[in-house]
């Protein structure tokens, strides 16, 4: 190892190194090689770059669709049960066609579905529109139908209240109740159905304008 240090130190040989160093093909030996190494350098890494970002659009065009695909769902749930609620509101009004009891049960099957599907609605909509739209949807604070007393906020809570508004009006036509009390839970019924119809539309439009938002960024 001495020898080897003494041989490095020694003048005649850093001369004979310096001028094999400065020798113009030596020169560019050295730079052939660095060029070569940060070529490769430099591919890899725009290789890299172009894959994050094709796997970011793949994401994003992923979320988009999902998220349109998940409104498209959603809207067609929510106009389904608020068409059967309106539609048993036509028959105790005497406007629609069917029997009460048969529309309300041919009803029924769109809240059976509806529960169904409700916690995946809001999982859904919490991870492609946004965790906001999914508390809008449905929250925790009026997930009981015994909470339904006309202050609900959420979609699902309204769609609770109307229920049980439309409920109200079946029962006292069930009873044979006076007409002033069938016109006072009709008018309840109708108002209800007024105010979710709107908060449907509001809700839809949101959501939808959530997800053109992200694409936007």
């Amino acid at each position: 190892m001495q020898a080897i240090h003494d041989l490095l130190m020694s003048k005649p040989f850093q001369k004979r190194l310096g001028r094999l160093f400065s020798h113009p093909i030596a020169l560019l030996a050295i730079a052939t090689i660095f060029a070569t190494i940060a070529g490769v350098w430099l591919t890899n890494y725009y290789q890299e770059r172009a894959w994050v970002r094709e796997k970011q659009f793949e994401t994003f065009r992923y979320t988009f669709d999902e998220g349109l695909k998940l409104i498209d769902e959603l809207s067609e749930t929510m106009s389904k049960r608020l068409f059967g609620l309106n539609r048993v509101v036509w028959v105790a009004k005497g406007t629609g066609t069917g029997e009460l009891e048969q529309v309300w049960n041919e009803y029924y099957e769109s809240v059976v579905d509806w529960n169904v599907k409700l916690a995946r609605f809001k999982g859904r909509l919490a991870r492609f529109v946004s965790p906001e739209a999914a508390e809008a949807f449905a929250s925790q604070q009026d997930a009981s139908p015994g909470d339904a007393d006309g202050t609900l906020s959420s979609i699902h809570g309204q769609f609770l209240v109307a229920h049980q508004k439309v409920r109200a009006l079946v029962d006292c036509i069930r009873q044979h109740c006076s007409d002033q009390a069938r016109q006072a839970a009709l008018k309840d019924a109708e108002q209800q159905l007024n105010t979710l119809g709107l908060a449907v539309d509001q809700f839809t439009q949101t959501c939808t304008d959530r997800v053109y938002d992200h694409t936007a960024r």
